[in-house]
């Protein structure tokens, strides 16, 4: 099964959902998560996943997540 990190830059409180979300989303399994990442501007974290699933599984999570968050939050996709 492809592995995948899913890195989401964003508000803080929005973090713990992001990652709930993909975790819980048909056909993705989270396998770690970093703890988030403080910037320099304290209403901007970052948040690094890695999950396992296949592409199809992988994007429509992306797509279906990105779709409820702020859109001052953003989730990128790279093939491990």
């Amino acid at each position: 099964m492809p592995a995948y990190v899913i890195t989401y830059q964003g508000p803080p409180t929005l973090a713990v959902r992001a990652a709930t979300l993909l975790a819980d989303s048909t056909g993705v399994e989270l396998t770690s998560s970093d703890p988030p990442e403080r910037s320099d501007d304290p209403e901007h974290v970052t948040l690094s996943l890695t999950v396992q699933g296949s592409d199809d599984a992988v994007t429509a999570a992306i797509e279906d997540v990105g779709s409820l968050l702020s859109p001052y939050a953003t989730l990128e996709v790279s093939a491990i």
